[in-house]
């Protein structure tokens, strides 16, 4: 990693003024800062987390090192380790740190409930405006054990000023429910799920209508927020299952300071995670090119919940899923794994521990779980599907079309509103072993399950732009594709192919030289680019983006194709 030469001077001229260091010294602080940095940018959190600890040892006086150590440890859920940095880095000047240290340093004393040390953690801390709502909430469940839920109540109206208070009715519902205030609880956690929606909202809504024995609201309330996308479905399909087993209610998600403000850590986490992927989208849609995903700070305060509540499901699988996404897979099996089967997350975990194991080429271990999975849950469908994918991507596409064959099978007439996904699948395998007239079918069956998909529009319309067929119909069903995410490299490619195929090579070069900077490591696209460049007359652009398909990991059938066009070219004449 190339570091700006003015930082490694500055960082220089910090360790001397630390004290007397000798030149071996220094060099090892540098070493260890070096290593820190690279590891951070490329989201090896645990790694940073002990070259950050390593350098701020050796160069005991660097703030920014200081900061730095603080931080990764933290993210790397080793919060005693960031409590003594919290400490020195809460005690300076200008801490620079958004009030991050006394959080870590409240929660500790929550940890250990000694309420009025985490009181007087935030007393002198400079809070930076994003953490005000958060550290409002932290307050008021401070009030409640010597002056109940009533006083907490009172902290959180008082303390409320003009800033962002969406984290706000989540807690209320919480305190009141408490307090034997039900209509008050009743309302704010309306106003929780209309506020975000999300599944731990969903959760415990949905709990306090099965505990308050509205059977009936509850029921009509899950099957609404069953048959919604996203990981709201999960609690809500636990909640239908619970009511038809006629099982008892979830007790309240938070009647402690510690799981209250784990739940706080928690809003604040997803919030600054959803922010964070929004602003990665936008940047996209400007045409800016964004690097890896840096979910640090997120990752930092489910880590943070975590440690005030070790049973919070919701922080821990998103712990885990950040950790996956950062490739750091072997941690992320780690964190998922703690979940127990009882818990309404446990069979999107197996889907998450499986993608996992077969990242680390672990294949075998992936399958056997997921069919353990299935086996457990009846209408397992989310699990047979991951099931059949990890299936074909280990290029055993019959054995995949069986396992859908048989999900497909169990469907009702008016199948759930996310079925597009399983037709979809098993087409991509059909067309793996050359059945076209059952993978078209299934194709037309996703789109019209699912209009408004983009995935599913684009895949039916670059299917058949590849054969050369419909292609009228394949123009509209891509550029719809395109309204509805424009940032997708893999449909931009699409509408590239496609003009390439009707032979508008002058149009189709701009759709595909956007689409491969979208997706550089992809080498289908980057096939496509090739092509079109030698259709152009531009044919050493061409040989050198067939090079770069050769170089991208393509599977054997594309290998081979490249291959023979960087010997013959397109036209079989070579040059």
């Amino acid at each position: 990693m190339r570091i700006k030469l003015y930082r490694l001077l500055a960082l220089s001229a910090v360790i001397f003024m630390t004290g007397c260091v000798t030149a071996s010294h220094q060099e090892s602080t540098v070493g260890d800062y070096l290593s820190a940095r690279l590891a951070a940018r490329t989201n090896d959190v645990g790694a940073a987390a002990q070259a950050f600890a390593a350098a701020q040892a050796e160069a005991p006086g660097a703030p920014q090192i200081l900061r730095d150590a603080f931080f990764f440890q933290l993210a790397a859920g080793n919060i005693d380790a960031a409590k003594p940095l919290a400490v020195r880095l809460a005690a300076l000047e200008d801490a620079g740190d958004d009030g991050l240290a006394a959080m870590v340093l409240a929660a500790h004393a929550i940890k250990h409930n000694d309420y009025i040390k985490a009181r007087a953690a935030f007393l002198d801390a400079d809070v930076a405006g994003y953490m005000v709502p958060t550290v409002n909430i932290v307050r008021a469940w401070l009030a409640e054990p010597s002056g109940g839920a009533e006083a907490a109540l009172a902290s959180l109206r008082e303390n409320a000023g003009g800033e962002f208070k969406g984290f706000y009715p989540l807690q209320q519902a919480f305190l009141s429910e408490q307090a034997g205030q039900l209509d008050q609880a009743r309302a704010a956690y309306q106003l929780a799920v209309m506020s975000f929606g999300g599944p731990v909202e969903v959760a415990v809504y949905g709990g306090f209508l099965e505990r308050a024995d509205d059977q009936a609201a509850a029921r009509e309330f899950y099957e609404l927020m069953a048959e919604t996308p996203g990981l709201a479905r999960i609690p809500a399909r636990a909640g239908l299952a619970r009511l038809d087993a006629g099982k008892p209610p979830p007790p309240v998600a938070a009647t402690s300071p510690a799981q209250g403000v784990a739940v706080a850590f928690y809003a604040l986490a997803n919030g600054i995670l959803q922010q964070t992927v929004s602003q990665r989208a936008a940047a996209q849609e400007a045409g800016f090119k964004v690097g890896d995903a840096n979910y640090n700070m997120p990752l930092a305060f489910a880590q943070l919940a975590l440690y005030l509540d070790p049973a919070f499901d919701g922080a821990r699988r998103l712990a885990g899923s950040i950790l996956n996404v950062y490739g750091e897979n072997e941690k992320a099996i780690a964190m998922l794994s703690k979940i127990s089967p009882s818990s309404p997350y446990y069979q999107q975990t197996r889907i998450e521990i499986a993608g996992a194991l077969n990242t680390l080429d672990r294949g075998a271990e992936a399958v056997s779980m997921l069919r353990k999975a299935a086996r457990r849950e009846k209408n397992s469908y989310d699990v047979r599907l991951a099931l059949s994918g990890i299936v074909a991507a280990n290029g055993e596409h019959r054995n995949a079309v069986k396992i859908l064959d048989a999900v497909l099978a169990e469907l009702p007439a008016e199948p759930q509103s996310d079925a597009w996904r399983l037709y979809l699948s098993r087409a991509v395998s059909l067309m793996a072993i050359d059945d076209w007239l059952r993978a078209e079918a299934d194709l037309k069956r996703a789109v019209a399950l699912a209009p408004e998909e983009a995935i599913a529009l684009n895949y039916l319309g670059y299917s058949w732009a590849e054969r050369g067929e419909n292609l009228d119909e394949a123009f509209d069903l891509i550029e719809k594709a395109v309204v509805l995410d424009p940032n997708s490299g893999a449909i931009i490619d699409s509408l590239g192919w496609a003009n390439y195929q009707r032979g508008h090579y002058e149009v189709a070069v701009g759709h595909l030289e956007q689409a491969a900077s979208l997706e550089p490591g992809d080498p289908t696209v980057t096939d496509h680019l090739g092509d079109v460049y030698w259709r152009l007359g531009r044919k050493i652009e061409a040989r050198y983006q067939w090079r770069r398909v050769l170089e991208l990991e393509p599977d054997d059938a594309l290998r081979a194709a490249v291959e023979k066009k960087l010997d013959v070219g397109l036209d079989g004449g070579g040059e």
